[in-house]
């Protein structure tokens, strides 16, 4: 009997310690409602257009002159030379005819150049900050107690419905 009395009141002040956690849905009044902005790094695409001037050399445009330069001067080359130098001349035989035939066909242009215009689009990226918006930061009163929170939707009403935790301390 003595164990069983023992035993009620350790059951009884345990229940006095412990506390009791819940929640519920109560109303509050909006104090106030900012808007919180944060910073995002973005990346922008545009096009970025020049005239750009090369120098033409006035020519027929062909390369048909230098490639029969370089036969023929393949050809000379190729009897000049003897036993292992015969390829190292027509190689170079070639080098020079070639070259010859295009001084030749600049110096038929008289020299004469002519400058081209045209324009030139490069696509690039430009890099800029912007700002927007996060959360709004609600402040509402509930029983005489300011008590803000972080909200994605702004609320438009005076009175909005909160969650009450309810949480007892150690």
């Amino acid at each position: 009997m003595k164990i069983l009395k023992s035993l009620l009141v350790v059951f009884f002040a345990s229940l006095t310690q412990m506390s009791f956690a819940g929640s519920f849905i109560d109303s509050a009044s909006v104090v106030s409602v900012d808007k919180v902005y944060k910073q995002v790094r973005v990346e922008e695409p545009y096009q970025e257009c020049y005239i750009k001037e090369t120098v033409q050399n006035n020519g027929d445009g062909s390369a048909t002159n230098e490639i029969i330069g370089g036969v023929i001067g393949g050809a000379i080359g190729n009897k000049l030379g003897k036993g292992d130098g015969n390829d190292i001349m027509t190689l170079a035989g070639i080098l020079m005819g070639a070259s010859i035939a295009n001084d030749a066909e600049k110096a038929a242009g008289n020299g004469k150049q002519t400058i081209v215009s045209q324009e030139v689009c490069e696509k690039k990226v430009r890099q800029k900050i912007e700002k927007r918006l996060s959360h709004y930061k609600v402040t509402v009163d509930y029983n005489g107690s300011e008590v803000s929170f972080s909200s994605k939707r702004r609320p438009y009403d005076d009175v909005i419905k909160v969650e009450v935790t309810v949480d007892g301390l150690d």
